[in-house]
């Protein structure tokens, strides 16, 4: 609903330049009207940012030596990780650069004041919180293809080149972990993780 005000404006002021924005700036043009092409544009756009973040976070964790792409791929492994490092990673503790960088890994704008990347990401992480217990009581084999890619996309995590039984079983771990009621896990941590498991086998 919020990209139909400014859509709304461009249609009443130069109706003749639609077409010009759908295929330019797709991300202020409602769902609606922007092609196929366009979405698959800019999932790969999304998807090849991801894979230079993730990158970037994994070579600088095998320096440390102390966190690995495994450990987050274990639930009890993961809630340890939780449990320790949960104060470093709680939002108000990441300063801006970082949270700019969890919002962008996560299809957000990263331009803003601290306090706005942390808001623009809190309502983020609200709404997958809700959609997890909505697809958590009705199943994740009730999602067909397309609402499975979004659904992993949404969560950070990789939709191109996957295979549906793949993408179910990265959706059911990340229900797993953000519905657990074990640990509380820091909204920075699960953000975090995200980077580790990009390219994760999840079907092992």
């Amino acid at each position: 609903m919020i990209k139909l005000a400014p859509f709304g404006l461009i249609f009443l002021v130069l109706p003749e330049s639609i077409p010009f924005w759908v295929i330019f700036t797709p991300g202020i043009i409602p769902s609606t009207c922007v092609t196929e092409s366009q979405v698959l544009k800019q999932r790969q756009k999304l998807e090849d940012a991801r894979q230079r973040m993730s990158s970037n976070v994994i070579q600088a964790s095998h320096k440390i030596g102390r966190i690995s792409p495994e450990d987050f791929l274990s639930l009890r492994k993961f809630l340890k990780i939780a449990k320790g490092y949960h104060y470093d990673f709680d939002l108000p503790q990441i300063n801006k650069e970082n949270l700019g960088a969890y919002c962008r890994f996560m299809g957000l704008k990263g331009w803003g004041t601290k306090g706005m990347l942390e808001k623009r990401l809190n309502k983020h992480l609200d709404y997958l919180l809700e959609d997890d217990k909505l697809i958590a009581k009705e199943g994740v084999e009730t999602l067909n293809a397309p609402a499975l890619q979004q659904a992993v996309e949404e969560r950070g995590m990789r939709s191109i080149d996957v295979n549906e039984e793949q993408l179910r079983r990265s959706l059911d771990y990340w229900i797993a972990v953000h519905l657990n009621d074990q640990e509380s896990i820091p909204r920075g941590l699960l953000v975090f993780s995200r980077m580790f498991l990009l390219n994760a086998n999840y079907s092992k």
